[in-house]
């Protein structure tokens, strides 16, 4: 059962209340989130491509610049050292199309996911050699790339590192210093000798500036530069930075173009994914994203750059259709790898310990990451998810935790033990023997600290609202604080003692929950996507007579559009029963700083 939470910043509401031209409503949400600094509401209220940081503030821009401008005046070949994912396939899209602006001696390699791994291959290192390249562009990698960039400049090629991940420091106990590769320019948000204002870009936001520093000092087409924002929206979203600062401008403006999009590739894919509706958050997170991503995954992310570098109309068609293809095969691998993981962990009670490790030699080893945030999000667990390799007798995974779980530092403490080892709080990359795999298993759940209440999912409402109150008109007025995302998630509401008027699972697994819902004479359509648990839950706890019962709501009022109707319709992001023991939540409340919802 998830924990349930009403915020109380009063304090931050009153203080949004002071803005101009802020209604009461974005008042409450951007209070909620922490959101009251002038220049941050500004952001959000008003936001526009004039508020952008200036490029030039991150450091070692101007090198960058200047190793690109010799470059080209030289006549060197200028090569793009991407990643496999969605984040690196914009990056590389967003470099190769801003550079093609003025320059046309570029190529770009992408290691391939399972042969070579993430970041800077030694084959590629030597092939970048072999062709006498000048100049190398990482994106989306190479802020770890010690070796790699060792060996590029002692064969003289120039290396520009454009990247957003965690920068390796050392502290000696009074100052902190950062382990930099040794290129001619580092370009990275997170460095600690710069005063860039935001520091939550992703790696395709990263080379945008690179770019609108390029085409600063140039003197470029604004007009063109800003067309680049339609990768960086995808990167942007699909990498789920923060959705504050720049970020949301980013991603506003990327979406804009993005419903006017002149790239065939892009149009050629919603079309083949049979997406005909505007092109949202969601678009980008749960359609265009997955299905670009999908070639890294089962095949070689270099199709996604094909794709949208191809211009002839018949080859990005017949690309569209593989990609989307590609994309139906690894869903189909992702549930055929969960089902067989969830009956693992049935069989094993593997739900009973703090941290669930699963090996199962039969998934593809690219969608263990994918598996394991299913999973995490079914128990609410640290899950571990791990599958044979290409080495004999060495399993391979990856993990995806929770806020109360630092997967990375528990992990780490058995590194000795390890064949290699990667990540950060939330996630994790492993390979280990296999006959140590149940050993791992009990040394995490024998050093977890995780208590009952930090297993528990928390969700944090925003306002208690009866639902007979809503309206098609509120539900639209929340769409205006779109983009959401991370940091910026959407609003959710609540109510209690609502009846359960009808009920029905619908879709074509049967896994969509439908409810009408009753209250002061008011019935309200709702929906509940993968609620088969949900369901179970309460033709248990009612003895299957689910209609004509109360239950608590946790939702968020949507907006259903269906033949040029628009219709109210209630979003539920979690249900329970009426009767509750309030003493728990209580506890908890004094521990989070929030209203326990009662």
């Amino acid at each position: 059962m998830s924990n349930w939470f009403i915020y109380n910043k009063k304090e931050n509401y009153i203080n949004n209340l002071k803005h101009n031209n802020i209604s009461k409503l974005e008042a409450l949400i951007l209070a909620n989130r922490d959101i009251v600094e002038d220049q941050s509401v500004e952001m959000f209220l008003n936001p526009s491509l004039d508020k952008l940081h200036d490029p030039f503030l991150l450091k070692d821009m101007d090198k960058a610049v200047g190793l690109i401008i010799e470059t080209m005046k030289s006549g060197g070949e200028i090569r793009v050292f991407g990643d496999y994912d969605q984040d690196g396939i914009a990056s590389v899209m967003t470099l190769l199309d801003g550079l093609l602006f003025y320059y046309d001696n570029i190529s770009y390699d992408i290691p391939q996911r399972v042969k070579e791994g993430y970041g800077i291959s030694s084959g590629m290192v030597e092939k970048a050699v072999d062709d006498k390249v000048s100049l190398i562009i990482t994106c989306d990698n190479g802020i770890t790339g010690f070796d790699q960039v060792k060996e590029l400049k002692k064969a003289d090629l120039n290396v520009i590192i454009t990247d957003h991940h965690e920068i390796e420091t050392s502290n000696d106990g009074e100052w902190a210093s950062q382990l930099l590769p040794e290129a001619d320019a580092v370009i990275n948000p997170k460095r600690i000798d710069q005063d860039y204002p935001f520091k939550d870009l992703c790696g395709a936001a990263v080379c945008f500036k690179l770019m609108a520093a390029l085409f600063q000092k140039l003197d470029g087409d604004y007009e063109y530069l800003y067309g680049l924002l339609e990768y960086v929206a995808m990167g942007t979203v699909c990498d789920i930075v923060s959705l504050t600062d720049e970020n949301r401008i980013f991603v506003i403006e990327g979406l804009k173009r993005l419903n006017y999009t002149e790239k065939l590739g892009i149009k050629a894919v919603l079309e083949e994914s049979s997406w005909m509706k505007e092109i949202d958050v969601y678009t980008l997170g749960f359609i265009l994203g997955p299905t670009m991503n999908a070639t890294g995954r089962l095949s070689s992310a270099k199709m996604a750059i094909e794709l949208l570098m191809e211009e002839d109309i018949d080859r990005i068609y017949e690309l569209a259709k593989e990609l989307v293809e590609l994309n139906n095969e690894r869903k189909n691998l992702t549930q055929d790898g969960l089902d067989k993981c969830l009956e693992i962990i049935e069989e094993n009670k593997y739900f009973e310990d703090d941290v669930i490790v699963v090996y199962e030699p039969s998934i593809n080893e690219s969608i263990c990451g994918i598996v394991a945030g299913r999973i995490k999000e079914k128990y609410y667990r640290p899950t571990i998810i791990l599958t044979d390799s290409n080495t004999e007798s060495i399993a391979k995974g990856s993990g995806r935790s929770i806020e109360s779980y630092n997967i990375y530092q528990e992990v780490l403490k058995y590194k000795e033990n390890l064949e290699s080892f990667g990540g950060h709080p939330m996630a994790c990359g492993l390979s280990i023997k296999l006959d140590i795999i149940d050993d791992l298993r009990k040394f995490l759940n024998d050093n977890s600290s995780l208590t009952d209440s930090q297993k528990q999912k928390i969700i944090n409402i925003d306002k208690a609202i009866d639902i007979s109150k809503l309206s098609l008109e509120f539900a639209e007025s929340l769409e205006k604080l779109s983009p959401f995302g991370k940091d910026f998630e959407k609003p959710i509401f609540a109510d209690k003692n609502v009846d359960i008027s009808q009920i029905t699972m619908i879709g074509k697994d049967k896994k969509t929950l439908k409810m009408s819902l009753f209250k002061n004479g008011v019935y309200v359509n709702a929906i509940k996507f993968n609620a088969v648990d949900d369901y179970n839950y309460l033709r248990d706890k009612f003895n299957g007579q689910i209609e004509g019962k109360k239950i608590d709501v946790v939702y968020y009022p949507d907006i259903n559009e269906f033949r040029g109707n628009r219709n109210l319709q209630l979003k539920l992001i979690d249900i329970r029963w009426g009767k509750h023991d309030n003493r728990f939540w209580i506890r908890i409340w004094k521990t989070q700083g929030n209203h326990p919802w009662k």
